[in-house]
């Protein structure tokens, strides 16, 4: 089933599009962290020598990072089709701030282990006009499941540059 088949499936029943997502994260012997997302797909996460690891992997806080873009991305090609707006590619640069001493517990003022400004340049190459451009981010900003998720707390901004 194609894309749109997909969409029409959920559009006229929205219980089709309910799923149910696991992941498992281990730690493993090498101080490691193994997620598995099905049974596909593996990722080790680690930290950074300073932080107690061995930098065998990203550290979770950038894989948060690169979630926000994925995301991001994969729902712009998603709205691209349902408004028929040409996008031909998309590249999300994530950026965040995080301050450790909150995670460290050092500053209790200071956000614990969130991301207190995340701000994806999103950069998008099209023949599409500016304001179809807008409709479309507009679209992509209600209905990216991770900005929704992630948005409430984080400050999470964007800016869009069209190429």
């Amino acid at each position: 089933m194609g894309f749109m088949e997909t969409y029409e499936a959920i559009k006229a029943d929205a219980s089709k599009g309910e799923k149910n997502f696991n992941v498992v994260v281990e730690s493993q012997p090498d101080g490691s962290f193994l997620a598995t997302m099905g049974e596909n797909f593996k990722f080790t996460f680690d930290a950074p020598p300073g932080l107690g690891g061995k930098d065998l992997g990203p550290s979770p806080l950038l894989g948060i990072l690169a979630t926000v873009g994925a995301c991001i991305g994969a729902v712009t090609m998603f709205w691209s089709q349902i408004l028929n707006i040409p996008v031909e590619h998309v590249k999300v640069f994530s950026r965040g701030h995080i301050n450790l001493a909150g995670i460290f517990g050092t500053d209790d003022a200071k956000y614990k282990g969130m991301y207190d400004k995340v701000e994806p340049i999103i950069e998008i190459t099209s023949s599409a006009s500016k304001e179809d451009i807008d409709k479309l981010m507009d679209e992509v900003w209600k209905h990216c499941p991770i900005i929704n998720n992630f948005n409430s707390d984080s400050g999470l901004k964007w800016r869009i540059k069209i190429k």
